[in-house]
């Protein structure tokens, strides 16, 4: 194994396609709210999606070698979304995303789940550069989720 491999974790990403298109998110945060509303970090583009639609929460492994990522229907304060999530065709509360899930948002908003070690470097520069409605450019998917804008 080469030096650059052992240096560059492998992160999921979420790429999501929504009325704004195809762009991707990874995660490498504790935490990221993701809903309609602005103050999300994830935010997506879709009236079928509530403002404050799911939770994604980083939870460790058992072994402390890594962690996962689980994703969780609805708002902080407990309130499910309007249109409800769905992973790989199945409404579910919560789900612990592994490569290749299909999470839906509502009927017309989904994510695929992938990793940063199976998208080539073009492709991943190409998702992380999301249109935002007033056509300026926001990268997304860094460490400082309070940034998150397009996504």
């Amino acid at each position: 194994m080469d030096a650059s491999a052992q240096s560059s974790p492998v992160h999921l990403v979420l790429i999501f396609t929504d009325q704004l298109g195809q762009r991707g998110v990874v995660l490498d945060s504790i935490y990221y709210s993701v809903g309609r509303s602005p103050n999300n970090h994830i935010r997506l583009y879709d009236s079928c999606v509530s403002r404050e639609h799911a939770l994604i929460i980083r939870i460790p492994e058992e072994n402390q070698a890594g962690h996962s990522y689980m994703v969780f229907d609805g708002s902080p304060g407990s309130r499910r979304s309007t249109n409800g999530l769905f992973v790989n065709g199945k409404a579910v509360l919560s789900h612990l995303l592994k490569p290749f899930d299909k999470v839906g948002f509502g009927p017309n908003v989904t994510a695929i789940v992938e990793t940063t070690d199976r998208l080539s470097s073009e492709t991943l520069a190409g998702l992380l550069k999301s249109p935002s409605p007033t056509g300026n450019t926001t990268l997304v998917g860094s460490k400082d989720t309070k940034g998150f804008t397009a996504a």
